[in-house]
């Protein structure tokens, strides 16, 4: 480009001394001149742009050949860490806990505390975490989804217990136990308030105050005690009601039931409402279910 350039100015000036030794006039003479100057100009400018652009070709360069190396060590990272997953998958030994064991584990993991964000973490990466929390442990967990008869699926956990036989585990909002069973509503009851041995709810809720007793239930994880679970708390609800009646119309002077029958009462709807552990959730009819297995 430039020996072009060197040339066209050369030729340029040839031509003009040719025109001026042949009598040219004037007035094109000084034409002439102009044309060269411009000439020259565009020449001048061209070649600037042309350095310029010479300038950014060297830094696309560069850059290319930075990302180039960074691509190359990524892949390399990506390489040996897939390399150290399927070693470790070769040498897996995670073993199905006990129902204790599994309880445990769920009080000392923090998964439970992270913050649900629908567009970014939601019911799949703690999913997700408490999976790869367990594996951690040793503790063999199944990623879990459902589908249900309206709205959006679900994700959450499973645990084949040695003794207690699977355990569904939801870790959204709490350490829930989760009940599924196909065609029928998904639920989950807080940790705290699964138990095979619990507070009776029998009898008539208006006469809640009475010395406790207990009932047993062989498998706290059976869909049919997640039904029974749900009668305990509508005879907590209406046990409540009908005490805060009798509170109203002791207060009147309607003396049904003695100052020392109101006191057992509440004492205990209090110890009831502590061993059903405070909240449950019921949900959507489920229409499938999908475990996978680590």
């Amino acid at each position: 480009m430039r020996k072009k350039t060197a040339l066209l100015a050369a030729g340029c000036l040839m031509a003009l001394l040719l025109l001026s030794s042949c009598g040219i006039p004037q007035e094109e003479h000084d034409t002439v001149v102009a044309d060269r100057d411009t000439a020259q100009a565009q020449v001048a400018s061209l070649q600037s742009d042309l350095t310029e652009a010479e300038s950014q070709i060297e830094a696309l360069d560069s850059d290319i050949a930075e990302a180039q190396r960074q691509i190359q060590a990524l892949q390399s990272d990506y390489d040996n860490m897939k390399y150290e997953i399927l070693e470790r998958i070769k040498q897996s030994n995670l073993e199905n806990p006990t129902w204790e064991e599994l309880r445990e584990f769920l009080q000392l993991d923090d998964t439970d505390e992270l913050v649900y964000k629908k567009s970014s973490f939601d019911c799949t990466g703690f999913a997700i975490t408490l999976r790869d929390h367990a594996q951690a442990y040793g503790i063999r967990c199944a990623f879990v989804e459902v589908s249900f008869s309206e709205g959006e699926g679900h994700a959450f956990n499973a645990f084949q217990t040695t003794d207690r036989g699977l355990v569904y585990v939801d870790t959204i909002d709490n350490d829930r136990i989760a009940y599924v069973e196909m065609n029928q509503p998904y639920g989950t009851i807080h940790l705290d308030g699964v138990k095979s041995e619990y507070i009776a709810c029998s009898g008539d809720p208006a006469e809640f105050w009475a010395p406790l007793t207990y009932d047993t239930y062989p498998n706290p994880f059976s869909y049919d005690y997640y039904t029974d679970y749900q009668r305990r708390v509508k005879f907590y609800e209406e046990s409540a009601e009908a005490y805060n009646k009798a509170v109203a119309d002791h207060n009147k002077g309607i003396v049904e039931w003695s100052a020392s029958d109101l006191t057992t009462w509440i004492a205990n709807l209090e110890a009831l409402e502590q061993d059903l552990g405070y909240t449950y959730e019921a949900g959507s009819v489920v229409r499938n279910i999908q475990v996978y297995w680590n």
